[in-house]
Order: structure tokens, then C-alpha cells, then sequence
């Protein structure tokens, strides 16, 4: 006599419990995980993108500065430079946090531009001979400051 005893494999209800809440939690990490390098990844852009524009309008106005006939703080906010063939370039700070520094030239009439946008600092001084500008731009998750003293080339020792 021979008897056929068939056996069935399957998971038993504890078992699908278990396996479903483990998945549940290695899904949990791996999305935090993802969150967090998203984070990461958008601080840094944005920390690159301010470093480049900062740097960029600071080493404009040191350029500047450099081929000047004149410089004048006018205020701590604002430094107007007088170049060689008398037209002026006046960079002003807004003063507000998260505001803007314009820079305007006039060569007869005068034409203003938008350097940079979320400034959080802007600062002017005149250390003779030298002028020593500060800029800080701060993002929503980032902030650099970058720091400048340069001589024009008018300025008698």
C-alpha cells in the first residue's frame, strides 16, 4: 500500500507579515536616503551658483576699481568710480537682505543693471590706498562670502 501524501509550500501568515514589514522599512531607508542626497545635491548647486556669481561681481568691481581714475565711498553701501575717460560707474547695494546690488553707468545718461540678485551684505571701505569691498550672498540653503582690497591705478601714494 502506498500512500500519496502531497505537500503544499507556502508561506504562512506570520511569514507574509514579516516579509511585508521588512520591506516596508528597507523602502523607508532607502527613500529617506534618497531625500537626503536630493538635499545634498541642491545645497551644493546652489552653494556653486553663488560662489560663481559672487566671485564674478567682485572681480568685475575690482577691475574696476583698478582702471579708476577716482574712487569714492559715497557710504558703506554704495562706491561710485570715476574711469579714465570720465564716464561712472556707481555700484549700489539696495540694503535689504535677499536684495539686489546695481550697478550703474553713465557715460551722458545713465543706465542701470541688476550685478547680482540675494545679496545679504554688501560693504565698501576705503582703507587708503586701497578699497576694500565685501560681498555675501545667501541662498535658501547656502551662503559664501567673498572679500576684495585692490588699488586703482589713479591713487597717489
Amino acid at each position: 500500500m502506498h500512500h500519496a501524501t502531497s505537500l503544499r509550500h507556502a508561506f504562512t501568515l506570520p511569514e507574509l507579515l514579516l516579509s511585508l514589514a521588512l520591506t516596508v522599512v528597507i523602502m523607508t531607508a532607502a527613500a529617506i536616503g534618497l531625500h537626503a542626497a536630493g538635499v545634498s545635491h541642491s545645497a551644493s548647486a546652489e552653494k556653486t551658483d553663488l560662489v560663481a556669481r559672487a566671485r564674478g561681481v567682485v572681480g568685475h568691481i575690482a577691475h574696476d576699481v583698478r582702471s579708476a581714475k577716482s574712487v569714492s565711498v559715497a557710504n558703506s553701501r554704495t562706491l561710485q568710480i570715476t574711469m579714465q575717460d570720465d564716464s561712472t560707474r556707481t555700484y549700489t547695494w539696495d540694503g535689504v537682505v535677499g536684495g539686489n546690488l546695481t550697478l550703474t553707468v553713465n557715460t551722458g545718461t545713465p543706465v542701470s543693471a541688476t550685478l547680482t540678485r540675494q545679496v545679504a551684505s554688501f560693504s565698501v571701505t576705503d582703507n587708503d590706498p586701497a578699497v576694500v569691498v565685501r560681498l555675501t550672498l545667501q541662498g535658501h540653503v547656502a551662503k559664501t562670502q567673498m572679500s576684495v582690497s585692490v588699488m586703482p591705478s589713479g591713487k597717489v601714494f
